[in-house]
């Protein structure tokens, strides 16, 4: 198996790694509100972020990675996240009014049309919510709009080599939705690349291990070995793609361009 891109080159030459869910899993966090982080407990997927970065973290849920970026990237810094459930919003509202964060704000809005104006973001997560979109060109479109020039994304979620069996799909997204949305690895990055990021690609890549007793009900024995093959293009992956915008537009990907929505 060989998706991977050239890896690009990040701020301050940190440590290539990953973001979201490559290691930790889509929707696991490190941290819960409140809990301080720093130096060697920093999650990898925030080694991107530095002071006084303005951050976008689309499905940021019930807020728990906003707080945590918010401590990193400091008081000149901004953490907007982004969410459609009116009731994770509420929450993430609650408790920020309860803490003395002053650098995160939460917005209910629907991440194919992001409320925020273009060019906002130095650095945007988006965590096993890409999969979930109906229009995900559009959803491409719309994160390459609010990403700044030089800016970087982050996108973590499921990706397939080969086509799987229909029922095997849906039972998988019982267990994470995201993995109903999954597309082979190819398109997945051909919707970035599409909408005008040059740079990145695909920087961690790990093997989604089910229940064998869920494999057993779509597969035959010889193609369950090969899902529990670590080194077998048969399976799921979760995957963690990493781009930059680039410091000009194209008229082709310019963000103005009235065609550029278009379905």
């Amino acid at each position: 198996m060989d998706i991977t891109s050239n890896v690009i080159e990040r701020k301050e030459a940190v440590a290539q790694s990953a973001c979201a869910c490559g290691s930790g899993g889509c929707g696991c966090h490190s941290h819960t509100q409140g809990q301080q982080i720093e130096g060697k407990d920093i999650p990898e997927r925030f080694q991107l972020l530095q002071e006084g970065d303005r951050v976008v973290d689309l499905g940021s849920g019930l807020g728990i990675d906003s707080f945590a970026m918010a401590q990193l990237i400091g008081p000149k810094g901004k953490v907007v996240g982004i969410d459609l459930s009116e009731a994770n919003i509420k929450t993430a509202r609650e408790y920020l009014d309860s803490s003395r964060i002053s650098n995160v704000e939460f917005r209910q809005g629907d991440i194919a049309s992001i409320p925020l104006p273009h060019e906002f973001a130095d650095v945007i997560y988006a965590s096993c919510v890409f999969n979930l979109q109906s229009n995900k060109q559009k959803v491409a479109d719309e994160i390459y709009r609010v990403c700044d020039h030089n800016g970087y994304v982050c996108v973590s979620d499921y990706v397939i080599i080969n086509d799987i069996p229909e029922g095997l799909r849906k039972e998988a997204a019982t267990l994470a939705g995201c993995i109903e949305g999954a597309e082979k690895a190819e398109v997945f990055m051909n919707y970035f690349h599409k909408t005008g990021f040059t740079k990145g690609g695909i920087v961690e890549v790990v093997k989604v291990k089910l229940p064998v007793e869920m494999l057993e009900k779509h597969l035959s024995p010889a193609m369950v070995r090969k899902y529990n093959d670590a080194d077998s293009d048969e399976g799921i992956f979760s995957v963690v793609l990493l781009v930059e915008k680039p410091e000009t537009c194209s008229a082709e990907t310019c963000c103005g361009n009235p065609d550029k929505h278009k379905n």
